[in-house]
């Protein structure tokens, strides 16, 4: 029990921040946000049967990193000020390190759970941005199109798609897998900045018309540049677009508990 009422307090402690930083470098310590990604429910959470915090709001996030490696026991998600269990994650060991978002959102039926991502912090090249897609929300395959091309196709609650790209802004759309129309979500601008990890979310419900996206970004990816790549051109659709959606495609796999790499950063989520 004592160890209990210690971890309640560092986590306390650790919740107290009021301000997270947009972005920070991929070379610091563990890095473990928990997100909220589903729209309309404010909730509390709670470990050990108390209150950890309260009020908890749809795009919120908070920083977890200073329990690296601590284990959350009776993890749940009750709907705010009731005692209404949302989710009941049971007992949640945190990563030790590496660069780890935890998402509270809906499953393909509508039902909330959490998914835990280890983010992509490894080096790109000079000149390019990395763009990962996360189909997080309560729907049915989707496609994802940038420039009105399909980057990530057929991509099913739960997974994702990853493509390092040149810097610039690339307009993004979701529909549904094999279709160009409806648009659900979108058209929006993502801007893919050099040396950056640009992190997309799809959240929210087809059913209940609350689709929208969350992003993060991690920065600090550079490696050591062979070359300098000048200007900040847009993604141009066509047989580059091809052969990074390939690169994509190869990327896409089912999501779950996955371990966390050696590498580490700082993201904020915000809705577009």
């Amino acid at each position: 029990m004592r160890s209990i009422r210690l971890l309640m307090a560092a986590l306390v402690a650790a919740l107290t921040i009021t301000a997270l930083p947009a972005t920070a470098s991929a070379q610091d310590d563990a890095r473990i946000h928990l997100i909220h990604g589903i729209p309309g429910v404010d909730v509390d959470v709670e470990a050990g049967g108390e209150a950890v915090f309260t009020d908890f709001s749809f795009s919120d996030t908070q920083d977890l990193s200073a329990l690296a490696g601590a284990t959350l026991e009776d993890l749940q998600v009750k709907v705010a000020g009731t005692d209404t269990v949302a989710i009941d994650a049971g007992d949640v060991t945190l990563p030790t390190d590496g660069n780890t978002t935890i998402l509270a959102h809906l499953d393909a039926d509508g039902a909330p759970t959490l998914s835990v991502f280890d983010n992509d912090d490894s080096a790109v090249d000079a000149g390019n941005g990395r763009l990962i897609v996360r189909h997080t929300a309560a729907a049915p395959r989707v496609d994802i199109l940038a420039n009105g091309a399909v980057a990530f196709a057929n991509v099913p609650n739960g997974s994702q798609g990853s493509a390092d790209l040149p810097a610039g802004t690339i307009t993004a759309e979701v529909v549904p897998a094999g279709e160009d129309a409806p648009v659900v979500i979108g058209p929006a601008d993502l801007p893919i900045n050099e040396g950056e990890a640009l992190i997309v979310y799809a959240v929210g419900s087809l059913d209940d018309d609350s689709l929208t996206v969350l992003t993060e970004s991690i920065t600090g990816l550079h490696s050591t540049p062979t070359r300098v790549n000048t200007g900040n051109s847009p993604i141009e659709t066509g047989s580059n677009l091809a052969l990074y959606s390939i690169v994509a495609l190869a990327g896409l796999g089912m999501v779950g508990v996955v371990r966390p790499s050696s590498r580490h950063g700082r993201g904020l989520i915000t809705c577009v």
